[in-house]
């Protein structure tokens, strides 16, 4: 469609508004309503533009193009409309740019520098308003406050949540959220970027330093599976704030705010436990003293799913040279690679989804982001969202199946009306939890989807996701790293952690001492408090802001951390503490140590080849982890002689249940099998892995500002299985 934009010819889509089209071509438009990933408003008038043959000056943002329209934004007219709508906005603005956190990247204090007026004609009283509570992230000073109406629509929109509204008319007109509540959604830190003036600002941030004065490095959100991109800004060296990087893309609360946590309740010193009193020690001594460089062949090696990907490959190295025991990840599941690997789909398609089954897993809860593209889904093209599992995601108001795998097999068998559904819908898609991998009978059911699938085909094999809800766990399996399993723990020397998350400790520290090894060392960046009585040496690491560092989400996308700033601690990077294990291994075994060069060329090969595991078989001979163990240990622990009394059962839990479930008295109550197509299941219910979004990395355990989230956002009113 061709129109005419201040009399130059322009081809543009026929549904785009006029705003758009002026953009298109590169003219700037003012605005203060209108946003790109928000519904049309039009209130604010800002964006004024004259269009010929109209009786008046016209809103851009809310007028649909039409043929041979002919625009006009730089007439006498436009000029002074702007003018005049910027001279009201001003009437009842307090004049506090000198103290306002908003002063620099405030779109009002620009755009009255471009087009307002040089002097007011106002004289009466001005209003203020009283400030609102919306939690422990935003601050509000609601004098400010234009009446934009963005926050709204963001928190209706995209939050999913009807928190704030607005109240009365005309000069009396009020955002607030009704009633004395906080704004329920884990994207809130969102609406101090969409404020256009200095109404809504972080609470952390406030009164710290001025945009100016900052330096900004980019990165990745490592708190999920997702890896957002995001800014780092700091002033000196201190990190002052997160911001998303790219303008469309939104970040979590999680991310936004958890950087006060990477300092507090650090490890800053090598420790070593002498008589049940921790001493300090120095890296020199210390190594020694750690039974992984005396026997490697009777040490285990267990890692975290947020280990970046620098330091797997070193440490797989390390292992292929001095044949430790095992390197294990710290999950407890036992399904074959090729399921869990990666999600298989890209994230900007799940907007084409029109139908999506959700298997024990709250995406609110797990992956934030990907939730926000389910519920884009649902509001454009009124996809159905099925839910099996205790947790109710109310952004996406699914339709509920039931609790437990049952319900999930027959739709599998075409016994349920959700199979419906899924037949007769176009682009159809399954998710399953990360926490369905830590049932004791998660081979089984991966086994029934395998074999169901073949005969019923209601739905093709890559249409089966996994959602990680850890940062790195697509780059533990594409190195073949397999999950933990409790077998390992006999006749070990020494079980080295390298940043294990507290559920595989809890689990550690469930144990009986005569099931602990002889040795326990822990590296990682955060004490561990809770757990200090079941380690023996402690390793100062680094952070992801302190070393650059790379993560494989659950796109299977590479993405990089930068280094961002050192804390001067006497720490030192993952991979580098590996460097000095094979270090000292070398003069005492005679092997070759990996230099710098060598491991430089070993991980670029590794993530810029496309067929990354095959070349670093071929070249490097890795013997990637099988599941012959596990496969055993299945038929074993499902055989009917194992399940003879509830006696033998209960002697057994404690061994080879994850600490999770131990203490769950639901779980071991209905801990009978049921059977299905003959496979075994647990009649236990599915939940997410993930029960407190805020608290989900040792970084956020030790932050104050989420530990505040937690405590006043924590969901009151669950249903009744949780």
């Amino acid at each position: 469609m061709k129109v005419y934009i201040n009399n130059k010819p322009v081809e543009v889509s026929t549904n785009w508004t006029v705003l758009e089209a002026c953009s298109f071509v590169g003219i700037d438009i003012p605005r203060f309503c209108y946003h790109q990933e928000l519904s049309v408003a039009g209130n604010c008038r800002m964006c004024l533009v004259e269009i010929e043959k109209a009786p008046k000056p016209v809103a851009s943002c809310a007028m649909p193009v039409s043929p041979n329209m002919k625009i006009f934004t730089d007439t006498p007219l436009v000029k002074k409309a702007r003018e005049g709508v910027l001279e009201f906005l001003l009437l009842n603005h307090p004049l506090d740019c000198p103290i306002c956190d908003q002063g620099g990247e405030c779109d009002l204090q620009e755009q009255v520098m471009v087009y307002g007026s040089d002097r007011s004609r106002f004289y009466e009283k001005k209003r203020s308003v009283e400030d609102k509570n919306c939690g422990p992230l935003i601050k509000t000073i609601m004098t400010r406050c234009i009446h934009c109406t963005r926050c709204v629509r963001f928190a209706s929109e995209i939050g999913a949540v009807v928190d704030l509204g607005t109240t009365n008319r005309g000069q009396n007109t009020e955002i607030g959220t009704f009633i004395n509540k906080t704004v329920e959604t884990e994207l809130s830190g969102n609406l101090i970027d969409l404020c256009p003036v200095g109404a809504l600002t972080s609470k952390p941030y406030a009164f710290k330093c001025r945009p100016w004065e900052l330096r900004s490095v980019n990165s990745i959100d490592i708190f999920d599976g997702i890896g957002s991109n995001i800014r780092i800004d700091l002033k000196d060296s201190e990190i002052v704030r997160i911001l998303p990087r790219i303008s469309k893309n939104w970040i979590t609360d999680k991310i936004r705010f958890s950087y006060d946590g990477l300092k507090n309740q650090r490890l800053t010193n090598p420790l070593i436990k002498v008589k049940s009193s921790w001493e300090k020690s120095s890296w020199e001594k210390v190594f020694p003293s750690i039974s992984l460089t005396q026997n490697p062949k009777d040490s285990c090696v267990v890692v975290g799913s947020s280990l970046d990907s620098e330091t797997l490959v070193s440490l797989k190295n390390l292992s292929d040279n001095f044949n430790f025991k095992k390197i294990v990840s710290d999950r407890f599941h036992s399904i074959d690679s090729d399921f869990s690997q990666n999600f298989s789909l890209n994230l900007n398609q799940l907007n084409q989804v029109d139908c999506c089954l959700l298997v024990g897993t709250d995406p609110k809860l797990e992956a934030n982001l990907l939730n926000l593209q389910l519920q884009k889904s649902k509001q454009r093209q009124n996809a159905k969202i099925l839910s099996i599992g205790s947790s109710v995601n109310s952004t996406l108001s699914p339709i509920f199946i039931g609790l437990t795998i049952k319900e999930f097999i027959k739709i599998l068998e075409g016994k349920h009306k959700g199979c419906s559904l899924l037949k007769k819908s176009k682009s159809p898609l399954i998710i399953y939890g990360s926490g369905l991998l830590d049932r004791l009978d998660s081979t089984q059911f991966y086994s029934t989807i395998k074999k169901i699938n073949k005969k019923v085909k209601v739905w093709n094999q890559d249409q089966i996701n996994l959602l990680n809800s850890e940062s790195n766990s697509t780059g533990l399996l594409n190195l073949g790293i397999s999950p933990f399993y409790p077998e390992l723990l006999k006749n070990l020397e020494c079980l080295y952690l390298i940043n294990t998350d507290s559920k595989f400790l809890q689990y550690l520290n469930k144990l009986p001492k005569d099931l602990l090894p002889k040795q326990v060392v822990y590296q990682g960046h955060h004490f561990p408090t809770k757990f200090l009585n079941i380690l023996d040496i402690l390793l100062p690491g680094k952070t992801f802001v302190e070393q650059k560092g790379t993560f494989f989400n659950i796109e299977n996308r590479c993405q990089k951390t930068e280094k961002v700033l050192d804390f001067n601690f006497q720490n030192r990077s993952d991979w580098q503490i590996l460097q000095m294990f094979n270090y000292l291994l070398y003069r005492t075994n005679k092997y070759t140590v990996l230099n710098n060069e060598h491991f430089n060329f070993l991980f670029n090969m590794f993530w810029n080849s496309s067929n990354k595991r095959d070349k670093l078989i071929q070249q490097f001979n890795w013997k990637l982890e099988s599941n012959e163990f596990l496969k055993t240990y299945d038929k074993t622990h499902y055989s009917k002689k194992y399940y003879l009394t509830k006696n033998s059962l209960q002697n057994k839990l404690n061994y080879f249940v994850p600490s999770s479930k131990i203490n769950d008295p639901i779980s071991f109550n209905l801990f009978d099998l049921e059977v299905f197509n003959g496979f075994k299941f647990r009649k236990t219910y599915l939940k997410p892995i993930i029960s407190d979004f805020y608290l989900t990395h040792s970084i956020n355990e030790n932050s104050r500002i989420m530990g505040q989230c937690s405590t006043t956002k924590r969901n009151l009113f669950t249903n009744f299985l949780d």
